[in-house]
């Protein structure tokens, strides 16, 4: 999905606190992606090179029909892609911690011009307590934004991510220390956001998960923080198209994913524009950027941020994430926490380490995502209609126009 963001990976501070990597005393998560420390399987047992030299286990999941082949992705009447997620227990006994994973998309294409289906996918854990209600669920279920047919906040708060991978990101190791806690009995949920533009082929994409047993590891916990921008761009001026009607694209959105994905829509936008209120900031959302303030309770502990990633699609042109404190002085995104996407590629969504960077209660974080500008008289799907690789990236591996667009209902675009 298009939701501007950046993700954190943090961890404590003094009591230690993407896609970013932090960690905290205590479980939160929010999408830029933040990660932060606080203070039907198969499994075999190897010498994972996460692990330097301990003994690790190492579970492939996969999607159900990963014993026929696969399955053959099918969107939904009048949509390119397809949001589908499917429950894997990893049977623990124990709890594990996570030291690195390495997601393999199916490749379509040859290597040196890969046609991948998977526009994102993300593990999500599932809390002993609710994989019953997950299990009813069925085989696999649709989750535009979350997890579940939720998409709601309180929903991606109660299953937090694992691991995520778009295009251009690599086996992902933790910083060294540190690891992602999965408690006994949880379960996995794995999210793969299809888009079928450049092929309809049948995907067994697979997720290899590294993790060694908790008690023993030493390693401290960390967190991820998901932080999203608005995904309302409004029309440039002038435009006429039918679609440039906040109502009538949203009812166009429900139309493909569902009411829940509008209700979805509305709520970023709700806490975006409430957030933005209370810090004076008047310039939050234009046809060209968006932005949006996470703010620190002041009860909460302090959490310190290790790495910080980038997500959004073809459009986009930068992205910066910067801390404020809570007298709304700012650092320059360029120096302290922060991130600053000059040129972003979408073909290239790398986690970024930053030197450690305390976050304290009342602080806030600040992502603002840039878009190129388009003009148009009429709204048009060409985009969704034409892949169109990022400059400088592989073919084959290319964004959606269509989600783009229905992550910005008020975005006026004719193509690149």
């Amino acid at each position: 999905m298009r939701l501007v963001s950046a993700r954190f990976q943090v961890g404590p501070a003094l009591v230690g606190v993407l896609l970013l990597l932090a960690g905290v005393a205590s479980p939160n998560q929010a999408s830029a992606a933040l990660r932060s420390h606080a203070t039907g399987s198969t499994t075999t047992t190897t010498t994972s090179s996460f692990c330097a030299l301990k003994t690790c286990t190492s579970t492939l999941v996969k999607i159900p029909e990963a014993a026929k082949g696969g399955i053959t992705p099918v969107a939904p009447a009048g949509a390119t892609d397809l949001y589908r997620c499917t429950f894997f227990d990893p049977h623990l006994t124990a709890d594990q911690m996570v030291i690195g994973s390495t997601f393999h998309p199916q490749n379509h294409g040859t290597a040196k011009k890969p046609v991948i289906e998977i526009h994102h996918a993300i593990l999500f854990q599932v809390p002993s307590n609710q994989v019953a209600a997950v299990k009813a669920l069925g085989t696999s279920w649709p989750c535009f934004s979350g997890p579940t047919p939720a998409d709601t906040f309180a929903e991606l708060s109660n299953f937090r991510s694992v691991a995520g991978w778009a295009p251009g990101s690599a086996s992902a190791t933790r910083p060294a220390g540190y690891g992602v806690n999965v408690p006994a009995g949880s379960g996995f949920i794995l999210q793969l956001h299809y888009n079928l533009l450049a092929s309809k082929a049948k995907d067994n994409s697979s997720w290899s998960i590294d993790m060694t047993p908790t008690a023993e590891s030493g390693l401290t916990p960390l967190l991820g923080w998901s932080l999203v921008a608005p995904p309302d761009l409004p029309c440039p001026s002038g435009s006429s198209g039918t679609l440039c009607n906040r109502t009538n694209s949203l009812n166009d959105l429900s139309k493909r994913f569902g009411s829940s994905a509008v209700n979805f829509v509305n709520l970023i936008e709700y806490v975006c524009k409430a957030a933005a209120s209370t810090a004076g900031d008047t310039h939050w959302q234009s046809p060209t950027s968006t932005s949006c303030i996470w703010r620190r309770p002041a009860n909460s502990q302090p959490i310190t941020v290790h790495t910080i990633g980038a997500h959004m699609h073809l459009l986009g042109k930068t992205l910066s994430v910067e801390l404020c404190h809570s007298d709304k002085t700012c650092t320059d995104p360029s120096k302290v926490v922060g991130l600053f996407v000059q040129s972003y590629n979408f073909d290239d969504q790398r986690a970024y380490n930053v030197p450690p960077t305390v976050i304290n209660p009342g602080d806030y974080v600040k992502v603002t995502c840039t878009d190129q500008v388009m003009k148009c008289a009429s709204r048009q799907w060409a985009i969704r209609k034409v892949p169109v690789p990022e400059s400088g990236g592989p073919a084959g591996i290319i964004d959606d126009g269509g989600d783009l667009q229905y992550r910005h209902p008020r975005n006026c675009v004719t193509g690149r």
